[in-house]
């Protein structure tokens, strides 16, 4: 009896280091596939760089200057997403590929609000993706045929705000030679003394579309003070008029350039004629206010 529970614990004992050597074949393979899996889900990417956008113009649509801060990309059939400029831009894509570039711009100053301009055309090259390489790609895109230019006021000796909307002959937009952008003028309103404002509007109201269509003012400024973009909606069977104030800037001592969205306070406003208007008050924080703009564009669908 003796011998036999002996006998049974030593085949108990000779059990154990097989039950161990197959556990520990069980999480090698277990450790080696695993492994092998990783390895396999990460493929090593090539990769796109896009440092900065041009942007080029014909002799009817005015100043080349832009401010695309990102792009959206498509590489082959793969959507890449919106990616902030300059960027470099992983892609698990390879060989000759069609690459698509979209402008993004910031929309009314507003940084949180990039939007996919809607008059830049799309840019479009075959490019050679290599695993681990980085492709250089140079967006080049100029407006495209939806965009309808009302009105360019690059003030090189013209001057389309000449409506004194404030009564106040002494606050004007006035033509500049010695501050510009580019070209050879500049529109400036400077304001001395405290409490004054000025109010100026174009000269003419323009036709815009009131149905939902994209509807944009472009503008280069500076500034030492708040000013206000905005529009007088008129209705033209009565001659009744409105007055929208859109956005209000803040100082910025270099030039910058806005996209200010209009469309749908234009379709809310019950206007069929609209005149783009300036609004700017003297600043005590200031000894003098003054605002700078060059290359205005007023653009719809």
């Amino acid at each position: 009896m003796n011998l036999f529970t002996k006998n049974n614990n030593k085949n108990s004992r000779r059990a154990k280091p097989s039950t161990l050597a197959f556990l520990f074949f069980a999480l090698l393979l277990a450790s080696t596939t695993w492994q092998s899996c990783d390895l396999e889900e990460e493929p090593i990417p090539s990769y796109i760089q896009i440092d900065t956008v041009l942007v080029t113009t014909s002799g009817l649509q005015g100043s080349a200057s832009h401010k695309i801060s990102a792009v959206q990309v498509v590489a082959g059939a793969q959507s890449l997403g919106i990616f902030p400029l300059p960027a470099t831009i992983p892609v698990l894509e390879y060989g000759t590929q069609n690459i698509a570039v979209d402008p993004i711009v910031i929309e009314s100053g507003i940084s949180a609000i990039r939007e996919l301009y809607p008059f830049y055309t799309r840019y479009t090259v075959a490019g050679d993706l290599v695993e681990g390489e980085v492709l250089q790609v140079n967006p080049q895109v100029t407006y495209n045929s939806e965009a309808n230019f009302v009105f360019i006021e690059d003030f090189n000796g013209s001057n389309s705000f000449v409506d004194d909307l404030d009564g106040d002959p002494g606050t004007r937009i006035e033509v500049s030679f010695d501050d510009v952008f580019e070209g050879n003028g500049s529109g400036k309103i400077t304001l001395n003394e405290t409490g004054s404002q000025a109010f100026i509007g174009t000269g003419l109201f323009y036709a815009l579309p009131t149905s939902g269509e994209r509807v944009y003012l472009e503008m280069n400024y500076k500034c030492n003070t708040n000013f206000t973009i905005g529009f007088r909606a008129m209705q033209s069977a009565s001659g009744a008029t409105v007055d929208v104030d859109i956005l209000t800037l803040i100082p910025r001592e270099e030039w910058n350039k806005i996209y200010v969205s209009l469309n749908q306070e234009v379709s809310a406003s019950n206007g069929d004629r609209f005149q783009i208007y300036i609004k700017m008050n003297k600043s005590d924080d200031v000894g003098f206010s003054e605002l700078v703009m060059d290359n205005i564009k007023l653009i719809h669908q």
